[in-house]
This record gives C-alpha cells, sequence and structure tokens, in this order.
C-alpha cells in the first residue's frame, strides 16, 4: 500500500457490515412491501428512499411510507425489525483488521445510511475487546447527518475538510465503483472492494 497513506475512510454497508439484500426483500415480500427497479440495491438507494438517507425525510416518515405500501398496519418495532434485516453484522475478521489497524492509520467512515440502520445497529455490531465505534474511528461521517450523498463530490470534500485531513494522504475503501471514482476526483486514493473477499489483502 501507497506509503504516504495516514488515513483511511471505510465505507459501511458492504465493505465492513454484511448487507443481505435477498433476505431484506423476503421480509418484505412476505408484509406486501414492494419496491420500484433500483428503488434499493446492496450499494445505492434512489427516490424516496435516497431522500431518506440525506436525512429529508423522518424515521416516523420512512415507517409510514412502508405502511402505505404494505397497505395494513405494522408497529414501528416490527417496521424498523424488517428494515434491519437489510445489514447484518462485522465479520470477525474484519473487527480484528480495525482492531490492528487503528494504532498504524486515522480510521473513518463515510456512509449512505439512516437512522435506523445507524442508531440500532451500529452500536452493537462495533463491539470487540471491550472496544466501541468511538474506540475504533476518529470520527464517523453519515449521509442523513450531512444531508449529502455518495457519489456526490461535496460529501468527500467535507468529510476531508471536517477530519482535518489531506485527500493525498487518504485511502477510501467502497464497494461501489461510482463512489469510488468519485472519491478520486478529488484527489482521494480509492480501492473498489468487492464483497466477500479478503479485506485485509488492501493492506499487505
Amino acid at each position: 500500500m501507497n506509503s504516504n497513506i495516514k488515513n483511511i475512510i471505510f465505507d459501511w454497508g458492504g465493505v465492513l457490515i454484511d448487507v443481505t439484500m435477498d433476505k431484506f426483500m423476503a421480509e418484505c415480500n412476505a408484509v406486501g412491501i414492494s419496491f420500484r427497479k433500483n428503488e434499493i440495491t446492496g450499494t445505492h438507494k434512489a427516490g424516496f428512499f435516497l431522500e431518506y438517507e440525506l436525512g429529508n425525510i423522518s424515521d416516523e416518515e420512512l415507517r409510514n411510507e412502508l405502511r402505505r405500501r404494505a397497505g395494513r398496519d405494522i408497529t414501528d418495532s416490527e417496521l424498523d425489525r424488517i428494515w434491519n434485516t437489510m445489514i447484518e453484522k462485522v465479520p470477525e475478521e474484519k473487527l480484528e483488521l480495525l482492531y490492528a489497524l487503528r494504532n498504524k492509520y486515522n480510521l473513518y467512515i463515510l456512509s449512505n445510511t439512516n437512522g435506523i440502520h445507524w442508531d440500532n445497529v451500529a452500536p452493537e455490531v462495533f463491539r470487540y475487546k471491550g472496544l466501541g465505534i468511538n474506540d475504533f474511528f476518529k470520527k464517523v461521517f453519515l449521509s442523513h447527518k450531512m444531508h449529502l450523498a455518495k457519489p456526490d463530490r461535496e460529501i468527500y470534500i467535507k468529510a476531508l475538510a471536517e477530519a482535518g485531513i489531506k485527500a493525498e494522504e487518504t485511502l477510501f475503501i467502497d464497494d461501489s465503483p461510482i463512489n469510488c471514482n468519485a472519491a478520486q476526483t478529488v484527489g482521494i486514493n480509492a480501492v473498489h472492494y468487492i464483497p466477500g473477499e479478503d479485506l485485509s489483502k488492501i493492506f499487505k
């Protein structure tokens, strides 16, 4: 890896945490919730759901839209459970990798995500060897908090500025080639990670 790299920015879904779209779609189909083509994929969301990840739509508005699509009343807790079947866990080998990398690099997360995912899942999946999110990462950059989403160039520029880091000293890892290309346009080094591959190979 480039010896000038001091900072690593990880995508969350698909890079660190496993994304399980088949499971999510099966849960949605079981209660009558359907989506238009490309409205929700493993790497990108569109329309209403992109607006949710931009923080322009509240958690309650998302739940109400899912209820509308189902055509029946479903409790908040059940909708949150269904929504969170989209993501699963951070595998132990990736937690061990983060544990080792945190002493060598400044680690960050830059994720297109939302309140129901992040608030309910993130605190649990990063518990490891007595550590948590704030022990692994210097800062997390979340689309719904920033009102920006990848691949918008502005989200990368803002993340660099808020972290106080230089693009040329930063490596960005994402499972979307589009997001990687966007990062490179602002001078960030980028690696396209394919889910299921050995993430540690990037650092060897």
